[in-house]
């Protein structure tokens, strides 16, 4: 139990918590607008890769940042015409994007490095520059869907796209701008990864993050303060499974490494009783069909 209480651990959560925070933050502008966003996973191993690469071809870890970032709006932008302008199937064409996503990020990293090479480490960002990045992009987050006449559009296209069309909100035009705004997100998330706590690119870098962070949505409520709290709380599980295989104990490590997905899915299933999911979520929208 000392183990979670220890400073190294709390900073070891912030650290891996601050990526699938970021892509929580992109699954809820992009959910609010009705927009299923399954392919968050494959957005951030984008982003990943590109601010990795980016990073290492010019030492910055900020162009990294903002190379993922770039790469996750480009992400969003696919995905946004695929559901949005083609209407296909959201849950569908999200498992396909994610899959596509790895197999191609994984192509082109093993063009770059061929198998033996060993990928450089990049330079890294602290801690506290990547928190203000995340605290930033909360607070903008908070501030769009309750300050501002375009974040109230994006929910009122979540609740009900054909009301809002009525009102002369340009539903499409919001669908694809809160698509591209999430896969951004998820994409500097991705890039946080490897130019924050890890300095590295390795195939299937995020670990199923996408995933989560579409479980902690859901879990907050699509609300921004709660999803970051339960990013931390998966952050805190996953630093404690990495403190606790290094003890002397006879729980197969299996069972650590499961912990903050278990924890995580636990949070969730207790939750999503309470959770309000946007009315049209997935629903594609056409005009003159109710």
């Amino acid at each position: 139990m000392d183990v979670l209480f220890k400073i190294a651990t709390i900073e070891a959560a912030i650290r891996l918590g601050l990526p699938v925070a970021l892509a929580a933050l992109g699954a809820i502008i992009s959910e609010r607008s009705g927009v299923l966003n399954l392919g968050l996973e494959g957005m951030m191993l984008s982003g990943a890769l590109g601010g990795y690469m980016a990073n290492e071809a010019t030492g910055s870890p900020w162009l990294g940042l903002l190379v993922g970032l770039l790469v996750g709006a480009f992400a969003g932008a696919i995905l946004a015409g695929l559901v949005v302008s083609m209407r296909t199937n959201q849950v569908v064409t999200g498992i396909a994007f994610t899959l596509v996503a790895a197999a191609v990020t994984t192509y082109l990293f093993q063009l770059r490095w061929s198998i033996g090479d060993v990928p450089p480490r990049v330079q890294r960002l602290g801690m506290t520059p990547l928190i203000i990045v995340t605290l930033v992009c909360l607070v903008s987050v908070w501030f769009l869907f309750h300050r501002t006449t375009i974040g109230l559009a994006i929910a009122a296209v979540g609740e009900s796209p054909a009301s809002a069309d009525a009102l002369g909100y340009p539903v499409v035009k919001l669908r694809w701008m809160a698509t591209m705004a999430g896969g951004a997100l998820a994409g500097l998330g991705g890039s946080v990864l490897v130019n924050g706590p890890l300095g590295l690119f390795i195939e299937g870098v995020t670990a199923g993050r996408g995933w989560v962070a579409l479980a902690l949505v859901v879990f907050a409520g699509w609300k921004p303060f709660p999803a970051v709290a339960g990013a931390f709380l998966f952050g805190l599980c996953d630093a404690a499974q990495l403190r606790l295989q290094g003890t002397a104990t006879e729980v197969p490590y299996e069972v650590f490494l499961a912990l903050p997905y278990v924890v995580t899915l636990i949070a969730l299933v207790l939750r999503a009783r309470v959770s309000r999911t946007p009315s049209a979520l997935g629903v594609p929208y056409v005009r003159g069909v109710s």
